[in-house]
């Protein structure tokens, strides 16, 4: 009986073991691709281009504002094409970042305002 008895655990044992050394199928889904575009100099109307990899561009278009804020407009372009995604506007003051999201890529731009 007491053979029995070690048997079952060891048996046990050897499943639980068993049993921790398979690898997860669980996946996790891709992770944002963070760029952080930095210092841009931006003049009141004039569109500059920035390049965010695998063919993608985004148009960032200013407005500087009389309160001294500006207001970053920006578009994106795939392989020279324009995409139909909206327009994105986020107001900020010149030396503080704005961030834009599109699809799976975020990024941030810190205007300076051209003298």
């Amino acid at each position: 009986m007491k053979n029995h008895i070690s048997l079952v655990v060891l048996a046990s044992v050897t499943l639980i073991l068993d049993s921790c050394s398979k690898h997860s199928s669980i996946t996790t889904p891709a992770s944002t691709k963070d760029l952080d575009l930095g210092v841009v100099e931006v003049s009141d109307g004039i569109p500059s281009r920035h390049d965010l990899g695998d063919g993608k561009v985004c148009i960032v278009t200013p407005t500087i504002q009389k309160e001294n804020t500006v207001v970053l407009e920006v578009q994106f372009e795939k392989s020279g094409k324009l995409l139909s995604s909206p327009k994105q506007r986020v107001q900020t003051v010149p030396g503080r970042p704005a961030t834009f999201f599109d699809g799976d890529i975020s990024f941030e731009i810190t205007p300076h305002i051209k003298q």
